[in-house]
Formats: structure tokens, C-alpha cells, sequence
């Protein structure tokens, strides 16, 4: 039975293993969802309205882990991950722009330009430009 017990844990443990992926909405319609699973690592931002199947892709790009926390597309842009010592709620309804991770977006070059007066502004909190609030969470039940 021991036998039986540890080769189901062995056989199921990679499903068992998620890849972190994080969250973080910046209004009532728009994500912003960063995937480090090592070697598919990407980021998409949307925006997504009222209606079903009504979502705009505003970028979406594969990245590389530079550093601890550190995410960088191809073309320069950076996406730097940062865990919360505490949560920052400001929308405990809809977690708008809440949660104990904080994403940071830099860069130089013409993506970074031209991405730049895309980025989302936060609807909630009072957190700088291109800041952003989230949380660690499962995307399988949202959709990117």
C-alpha cells in the first residue's frame, strides 16, 4: 500500500507544481498578468469590458529572468516583482490595485517609449506611475 501511496505522489507531483503566476488589476476591466513559469516566462496586459469576449490585448511579450524578481522582454522593457511585507487593499471587493506583490515597469529604448502612454493608470490607490498592486493566483480560473 506504501508503494501504491508514494508512486501516485511521484506520478502526481508535477501537476502538484504550479508556476507562480500573479494578477494584478489595475481597474475593473484590466490585468495585468505576469506568468514565471522558468522557460515561459511572459507578461500580457488586457483590457476587457462589460461584454463577453469583448478584451483588447495591450501588450504581450515572452521575458527573461534577469534577477531575483527581475523580468525583461527582449527589446529592454523591465518588469520588477517585488513581495509586500503586508497587503495594500485599496478595493477589497474587487481587489482593484490591491495585494501583497507590487510590480514595477522601467525601460529604455523604443518599446519601452512606445508602451509607455499604454500603461494603464490605477484606478484606486496612490501608488506612482506604472506601479501596480496584485496578488499571487491562479489563471487557469481567470482568463488572460
Amino acid at each position: 500500500m506504501k508503494i501504491i501511496v508514494l508512486a501516485l505522489t511521484f506520478l502526481l507531483m508535477p501537476l502538484l507544481l504550479r508556476a507562480e503566476e500573479y494578477d494584478f488589476r489595475y481597474d475593473r476591466y484590466g490585468d495585468i498578468y505576469l506568468y514565471t513559469d522558468k522557460g515561459k516566462e511572459r507578461v500580457v496586459i488586457v483590457r476587457t469590458g462589460k461584454t463577453p469576449g469583448d478584451q483588447e490585448t495591450i501588450f504581450e511579450s515572452r521575458l527573461t529572468r534577469s534577477d531575483a524578481g527581475i523580468y525583461v522582454t527582449p527589446q529592454g522593457t523591465i518588469f520588477r516583482l517585488k513581495q509586500l511585507k503586508e497587503p495594500i487593499i485599496n478595493d477589497e471587493n474587487r481587489h482593484i490595485n490591491s495585494g501583497d506583490c507590487q510590480l514595477t515597469v522601467s525601460g529604455r529604448g523604443a518599446e519601452f517609449t512606445r508602451l509607455k502612454p499604454k500603461m494603464p493608470v490605477v484606478e484606486l490607490g496612490d501608488t506612482p506611475p506604472l506601479v501596480y498592486l496584485g496578488v499571487k493566483a491562479n489563471l487557469k480560473l481567470l482568463h488572460p
